[in-house]
């Protein structure tokens, strides 16, 4: 739109300058203005002090006029211009319709059913985007002549450069009874003249008809051979004759061209003897005619004297819209001399009418006589002049009759009435009284009904779906009689039928097991159908309920507050659930079946189901059990919940608590329970009326194996509801029926001393390894010992403990320092200084990733040798999941960190630390050799007060770890800590790989 503006505030300072200059507006640009809004180009004016009015005229006469041979060219493009909303100026946007200041959702309708609804991208609210939701994006640019394939694409998006735009259905409502897919109707005829050529002189080679009237300016070709060959072009002089060598002139005024062929012939045979003539016409004379009346540019044209009354017309661009096809005159010397209809050509090919024209001939188009409209299921729906057609019947057959699919009995006649007021006539074409008709009037002939009768429609996973014939007393049976009537994989216990009501049109929904048919023949499996009813078949995939969407919207859509929609919800356990048709006298088995059935891990004793009370409004809470004869019948709205034995309950109806808890009122309290304690899913559950401990129990999922049998304590809450409340608690026995109220809790014991069973893992070199279940307070050497002790190869320096509490406190300390190094990364990348002892961000990323990829261990650090050995004071008690590794002997010692070359080495116990990081190939420069440790076999660490470990003697097994200097951390400090944790896990696991 700026854009726009820009150009045409140019285009008006050019006009001005236009006073001293020779600069003049392009067509183009003051197109543009023309378009503007007339208030918005009167400001422009008054701004850039411009006379409106003069720019109007400059506008006007910058069209150029077209010539003869452009007519009909013309012609067409102005009849596309009126049809026409938009032009090549203008953007999307604009075409549609809206301005730069709109700041509301605007919508168009683009077609039946269908809208396009924009929102400025400079001025759309978050609200109003959150409305578009992910529509509103960067779509691919889409032009407006587009929007027609986009019809079909609910919600395609499209694109402006000023717009969000996107397409999607019509929801609204529409009363209006016009169709909006109907055409306009358009006179009959007149297309006749569009894009044809507009001169029609014949070409010279063209055979002259012998009835042509030679006349001045026409000429003969005579060739004389025998005895003398000679050819001549003699042309009519003004006084009518041809002069003739050697036979002087001879008068052909006024005669036909047959006649002037023979006396000339006999003419030149009998004064030249011993030749012979040939005669025929050169090239023809032009005649000047007159096109007048409702021509589209009358005026007098220059034809070839062959030519006819439509050639005329032709010339002359054709016929206006307001002239008459069907009375069209020619006149010579003020006579009429003959008459052209045209529709006789145009209906009948009869071309009698169109005569050859003389010179100085008019052809006279008066104005279009009466008309009649004619639309619907006819032939040619079109506007029609009328001359002899008086009835109904025959402006139909003017119209090319009736389509197959036309309704005969009952054709509406809209005409206007001496008072000024439309009347609409009903006429039945198989009557035979003549229903006349009068100018104006309007024939509309509706077609049949797309409803098929007496029928019934097959539908989804069967061989052959479509539209059959229906009989009283039809069965299902008739249409699918066997197995091979249905695609691979059909789902034969659920078939769903619906039937419409022929009066209101609501449906009803049916469900057949037909496997119990096809197995048993059973008859009550074999469903009685009615007419317009709809089977539905399905596959045994998934996704079932969407399949039913149509189905279950068409349900929604017929409710009524007396009648809540047919439709009921299966949650949890099923292989499909969803939303499902409430079928005539369904109960939950039918829901099952419909759901295709339980999955492995369901409940199969019981469901709960959630209905709406339709007097109070509130939900509530059914325990079915399943096992029962007697089922209940599902209502609408009705909600089924299936559990899974091994899942917990509380996210399947975390939804159905939170709405039970809004419901409550003073004097109708949550319909809740609560039970907790030695249960497989404690929790919170809705209150079933009638509830007693043993549902609770089952919806919970049931007693564990460790559960008290004798007795549990209940807590139940107790108010008068004004002005005092109390918790009673009571202890109830197990085997007792209990009937439980909402708010009530319940407490299942565990049994005393009940132990679940803990285990130890022994690996490595231990007599018996494998998994042992502890005792309660069973101690490691205890273990041990049940194990056969350790073998003779087994280097107790070198166990490895581990313990599951340990391992996730280690896992999340990893996790924390993983997002610390990720700050210092920041911080890193920040950071350009020249110092060459800093860390490098690349070096940081390395460590990064090495303790990403480390998995804790959960090491315990123990002295199993010391333990072995007999003193107790190392003997811990063990946990569940603890694991203890025994490596053999070790006879190497471990150099990594910050040397040369980190690797194993041969135990030798001549040599000290110093001497092992030599064999390492020395310090690197940012070793820290004040700091230098050594991790034994067993997991602890020391580090000598000072000095390079002259005093401390280097076991198998041990590791030396040279850690970075501080003085090269300074730009990264948690480097230390994750170097720690990563050479302590490294040796750990280097420890258990090892066994």
């Amino acid at each position: 739109m700026k854009k726009i503006c820009f150009i045409i505030a140019s285009f008006v300072s050019m006009t001005m300058s236009s006073q001293v200059s020779a600069v003049t507006p392009t067509p183009e640009q003051l197109n543009m203005f023309m378009q503007l809004p007339k208030a918005q180009q009167e400001a422009l004016a008054a701004q850039y002090g411009v006379d409106l009015n003069s720019l109007k005229q400059t506008s006007q006469t910058q069209q150029a006029s077209p010539s003869l041979n452009e007519l009909n060219g013309e012609r067409n493009r102005s009849a596309a211009n009126e049809d026409s909303t938009t032009n090549n100026n203008q953007s999307f946007a604009e075409s549609m319709g809206f301005n730069e200041s709109s700041v509301q959702i605007s919508q168009i309708n683009v077609g039946d059913n269908q809208i396009v609804r924009c929102v400025p991208r400079t001025q759309a609210t978050e609200e109003q985007k959150a409305e578009l939701g992910s529509r509103v994006m960067q779509p691919k640019i889409a032009m407006l002549e587009d929007i027609e394939r986009r019809k079909s694409e609910q919600e395609e998006p499209l694109f402006s450069d000023d717009f969000y735009c996107f397409a999607e259905k019509n929801k609204q409502t529409r009363f209006s009874l016009k169709n909006d897919a109907e055409e306009a109707l358009k006179p009959f005829g007149y297309d006749l003249f569009a894009g044809e050529p507009s001169t029609f002189a014949p070409v010279s080679d063209v055979p002259v008809p012998n009835e042509y009237v030679l006349g001045p300016g026409d000429t003969i070709r005579v060739k004389i051979y025998g005895k003398e060959a000679q050819d001549y072009s003699l042309v009519v002089n003004r006084e009518g004759d041809v002069d003739i060598p050697k036979l002087g002139p001879f008068s052909v005024v006024g005669k036909s061209f047959s006649d002037v062929r023979k006396e000339l012939s006999e003419e030149i045979s009998n004064r030249i003897i011993g030749v012979r003539s040939n005669i025929s016409m050169g090239e023809l004379r032009s005649i000047r005619v007159f096109v007048l009346g409702e021509a589209y540019k009358p005026a007098s044209y220059t034809l070839s004297s062959l030519s006819t009354v439509t050639q005329a017309i032709f010339a002359a661009g054709g016929i206006s819209d307001i002239g008459s096809l069907r009375n069209i005159q020619v006149k010579r010397q003020g006579n009429v001399v003959a008459e052209l209809d045209l529709y006789d050509l145009l209906l009948k090919g009869d071309i009698s009418g169109d005569v050859s024209l003389m010179a100085g001939d008019v052809v006279f188009i008066p104005t279009r006589g009466k008309t009649v409209a004619v639309k619907g299921s006819v032939t040619r729906p079109a506007i029609y002049e009328v001359k002899q057609e008086s009835s109904v019947r025959e402006v139909i057959k003017l119209a090319g009759g009736l389509l197959p699919t036309a309704f005969g009995d009952i054709v509406k006649l809209e005409r206007i009435t001496t008072q000024g007021l439309k009347q609409v006539v009903n006429v039945n074409l198989r009557n035979k009284r003549i229903q006349p008709v009068q100018n104006g009037d309007v024939v509309e002939v509706s077609s049949t009904l797309d409803t098929v009768e007496q029928s019934v429609t097959l539908l989804g996973h069967v061989a052959r779906p479509g539209v059959y014939g229906w009989y009283e007393g039809m069965q299902l049976s008739e249409l699918l009689p066997s197995i091979h009537d249905f695609n691979p994989q059909p789902d034969l216990n659920y078939i769903l039928i619906t039937r419409e009501d022929p009066l209101t049109g609501a449906i009803t929904a049916y469900d057949v097991n037909y496997a119990d048919y096809l197995r048993y023949k059973s008859e009550q499996s074999n469903f009685t159908l009615g007419a317009k009813d709809k089977i539905y078949v399905f596959n045994r995939e998934e996704e079932r309920a969407f399949s039913l969407r149509s189905v279950i919207e068409q349900l929604q859509k017929q409710t009524t507050l007396a009648q809540p929609p047919k439709v009921v919800k299966i949650s949890g356990a099923v292989r499909n659930p969803g939303h499902y048709p409430l079928s005539v006298d369904a109960t939950v088995n039918n829901v099952l079946r419909a759901a295709m059935g339980y999955t492995q891990q369901a409940e199969l004793n019981f469901v709960l189901l959630a209905r709406i009370n339709q007097n109070t409004f509130k939900t509530e809470l059914r325990y079915i059990d399943l096992n029962s004869s007697e089922q209940l019948k599902l209502a609408p709205l009705d909600r089924l919940f299936v559990f899974s034995k091994n899942e917990p309950r509380d996210e399947l109806i975390a939804d159905l608590i939170e709405e039970l808890g809004l419901q409550a009122t003073k004097g109708f309290s949550q319909q809740l329970v609560t039970i907790s304690g030695d249960v497989r899913f404690p929790g919170v559950y809705p209150y079933v009326e009638g509830m007693t401990k043993d549902m609770l129990i089952k919806l919970a999922g049931d007693l564990n194996a460790s559960s008290y049998m004798v007795n549990a304590e209940l807590t139940r809450f107790k108010s008068d509801d004004a002005t005092r409340a109390e918790l009673v608690h009571s202890v109830i026995e197990l085997n007792e029926e209990v009937v439980l109220q909402p708010l009530d809790t319940l407490l299942i014991k565990r049994i005393p001393e009940w132990r679940e069973r803990r285990t130890i893992k022994l690996a490595g070199e231990v007599q018996f390894p494998g998994m042992y279940v502890l005792q309660e307070g069973e101690t490691l050497s205890s273990v041990i010992q049940r194990a056969g002790g350790l073998t003779d190869l087994a280097y107790p320096m070198g166990a490895v403990f581990s313990r599951e509490s340990l391992r996730i406190r280690e896992q999340e300390q990893i996790q924390r320092l993983t997002k610390e190094l990720e700050s210092e990364l920041a911080t890193l990348s920040v950071d350009k200084s020249d110092d060459t002892k800093s860390v490098s961000a690349a070096e940081a990323q390395r460590l990064k990733d090495r303790l990403t990829a480390t998995t804790a261990i959960g090491r315990l650090v123990i002295d199993l040798q010391a333990l072995w050995d007999g003193d107790l004071r190392f003997d811990l008690t063990l946990n569940d999941g603890d694991e203890l590794y025994v490596p053999k002997i070790s006879q190497s010692v471990t150099v990594m960190g910050e040397v040369q070359f980190p690797t194993s080495h041969l135990f030798d116990p001549d040599l000290n630390a110093k001497e092992y990081i030599e064999s390492s190939g020395g310090l690197k420069v940012r070793a820290d050799d004040d700091r230098i440790y050594v991790v034994r076999a067993n997991g602890s660490v020391f580090r000598p007060s000072s000095g390079w470990f002259k005093n401390n003697e280097i076991m198998p097994g041990d590791t030396i770890v040279v850690p970075l200097d501080t003085e090269y951390r300074d730009t990264l400090s948690l480097w230390s800590t994750a170097t720690g944790i990563l050479y302590n896990t490294a040796i750990a696991i280097a420890a258990i790989n090892g066994l």
